[in-house]
């Protein structure tokens, strides 16, 4: 065995083999700990949701409701909860700091950051780039961006008219027509 080097990548090769010409490299997936709720599985986003509304002690029956085996479903729960522990450190330092919670202090920055004024401009001029950056943020937080993606379908259909139909839309037209 012996060591090769491969665009800057240390590649470890037999003796008679020749070096690889390119080198894949194979990302690992995240775990589920570590992903954004926007990214998570629809079973799991369920199981938190549910579990919102039941209760914290209710972990089991939120994701039994959701659709996880009875087996698994306590071992999931609890690594979908493991980021729970910084959120009430965040609230408690928040609340010591400030004597609120981090989502009103958060409220407030957000509001203040709506009247804000440029700190180099020559007089009392609103800094947009502020302004534009809270309101960003407002919508982000409200989910209040229309879908990425419309689907547009154009349809067409056939419509048949009767003789009857035909003689209602002529005394129609005659009825509503602007000269009479």
């Amino acid at each position: 065995m012996k060591e090769v080097m491969v665009e800057g990548i240390p590649v470890i090769i037999k003796e008679r083999e020749r070096p690889p010409r390119t080198i894949r490299i194979k990302l690992m997936p995240r775990k589920i700990k570590d992903m954004p709720f926007s990214r998570l599985p629809d079973r799991h986003k369920q199981a938190l949701k549910n579990l919102a509304v039941m209760g914290i002690d209710k972990k089991k029956e939120a994701g039994l409701d959701a659709g996880f085996l009875e087996s698994s479903v306590s071992k999931t729960m609890n690594k979908l909860l493991e980021r729970r522990p910084i959120v009430g450190k965040i609230e408690e330092k928040c609340q010591a700091k400030h004597n609120k919670g981090a989502d009103e202090k958060v409220a407030e920055v957000l509001v203040d950051q709506l009247d804000a004024i440029h700190p180099l401009a020559k007089g009392e001029m609103t800094d947009n780039l502020a302004v534009i950056s809270a309101a960003k943020e407002i919508n982000k937080i409200k989910d209040n961006y229309p879908p990425k993606r419309v689907d547009v379908r154009e349809m067409g259909f056939h419509l048949h008219f009767t003789q009857d139909d035909i003689t209602a839309a002529k005394k129609y037209r005659e009825l509503t027509d602007e000269n009479s």
